[in-house]
């Protein structure tokens, strides 16, 4: 039974715009998945400074409670998953420029994509905070200006070596923007003619470079030294994250080449399933070898599963995961304005687990709201590759008439 008429036209209303025409709805439904766990993550975070000011966690009352605790409190796993999609997403058109022959990727227009599609929603939200973030610090404009621009072109992980300080939410579309930059370099490098050797490159370097480079990252970032200084550069830039990207850019791969040869199949939702409780509960050391691994068979379950797929089409979540970039930099500062009023309506909600539950039950509903009003009045506007020019057009014309009537 088709969804009502008036149903179909709302979730057509959000539904993202594609610069190639290709909407695959399965990406916006992991990307559900991915702000999910990122905003459960940072709601807990939230009533855990207000709980317990701090102090270490509270014990678990059963290990059902631990196990659950744990994914929670792992939900900014969630951006390594970003980061494959990305993967995927930005490796796609030249992963069908290499290995089909179809198409060729402009250089030229990759790059003002970014500019047109990505930039006016990211400058906007670093001038929404700019502000805000002056009066809570006690900075003056001069103190702040270094670190608003240092955000704005991408640089401040690189000058500071500490998170952005105006937009928290930046650091990962730093790290995001440097993979830009060599998505290019790394599809002629990795999608070679041969399939044997671009797998043999793709998982080779999957397998062998978390073993290469875990010892160096092994450190506890809590305790200074010249090491842990050097692992915490290193976890700033692309050298710490990059096998996510890689790990999307093998799906594309296979997605190009061989998942369409594949058939449907249970086995997908029964690996993939359990594997999304896996992901955010392993301790760090197995996930840092295991997360992007994990990532490709979550991917592949979305276009080869038989329930992974089903859901992940859900017009609502197709909807919640295509605003998740509204969302990811709207939630930071909306969060904190409604957990003060969330405090105040709700003192006498005492207890760390309580808090917390009605905390996200309450909030996210919230700041998924304001996401999607910057997601309709902002970032859905720039996905039209042509605003730019549309708009050069209604405001010479505006002029046109205004002067016209002068």
């Amino acid at each position: 039974m088709p969804p009502p008429a008036g149903r179909t036209r709302l979730f057509s209303i959000f539904r993202r715009i594609t610069s190639g025409g290709r909407y695959i709805p399965e990406v916006d439904g992991l990307r559900f998945i991915a702000i999910g766990a990122v905003l459960l993550f940072h709601v807990a975070r939230m009533a855990e400074i207000d709980v317990i000011n701090n102090s270490p966690h509270p014990e678990p009352s059963s290990r059902i409670v631990a196990f659950f605790a744990a994914a929670l409190y792992n939900g900014d796993r969630g951006v390594a998953a970003f980061f494959a999609i990305s993967g995927f997403v930005l490796a796609l058109p030249f992963a069908r420029q290499h290995l089909l022959a179809e198409g060729h990727v402009s250089l030229k227009q990759y790059f003002l994509r970014r500019l047109t599609r990505i930039e006016p929603p990211y400058l906007l939200s670093q001038l929404i905070r700019l502000y805000p973030v002056m009066v809570v610090r006690s900075l003056t404009f001069l103190q702040i200006l270094p670190h608003f621009l240092a955000g704005v072109f991408y640089l401040h992980l690189l000058i500071y070596h500490t998170l952005p300080l105006v937009q928290l939410a930046g650091w990962s579309l730093e790290i995001e923007i440097q993979f830009y930059l060599l998505a290019p370099l790394l599809a002629l490098f990795f999608f070679r003619e041969s399939a044997t050797l671009r797998r043999i490159l793709l998982f080779g370097f999957l397998l062998s470079y978390p073993l290469l480079t875990r010892p160096i990252f092994a450190v506890d970032f809590n305790h200074p030294t010249a090491k842990s200084q050097i692992c915490l550069y290193f976890f700033l830039t692309i050298a710490y994250w990059i096998r996510f990207f890689v790990a999307g850019m093998a799906v594309a791969e296979l997605y190009t080449t061989l998942l369409q040869r594949l058939r449907v199949h249970w086995l997908w939702d029964a690996v993939s399933i359990p594997g999304w409780v896996f992901f955010f509960s392993i301790d760090e050391g197995n996930w840092y070898f295991w997360g992007p691994i994990l990532l490709i068979v979550f991917l592949i379950a979305a276009f080869k599963g038989v329930l992974m797929p089903r859901f992940f089409r859900i017009p609502i979540v197709t909807v919640i995961g295509g605003m998740c970039y509204s969302l990811y930099l709207t939630h930071s500062l909306a969060l904190q304005a409604f957990y003060r009023v969330y405090m105040k309506l709700f003192p006498g909600i005492h207890g760390f687990y309580s808090r917390t539950i009605i905390a996200e039950i309450l909030i996210i509903p919230l700041l998924i709201a304001v996401g999607a009003v910057y997601y309709l009045l902002i970032e859905r506007p720039c996905m039209d590759k042509d605003w730019p020019r549309k708009l050069t057009g209604w405001t010479r014309r505006t002029f046109e008439r205004r002067h016209a009537g002068a």
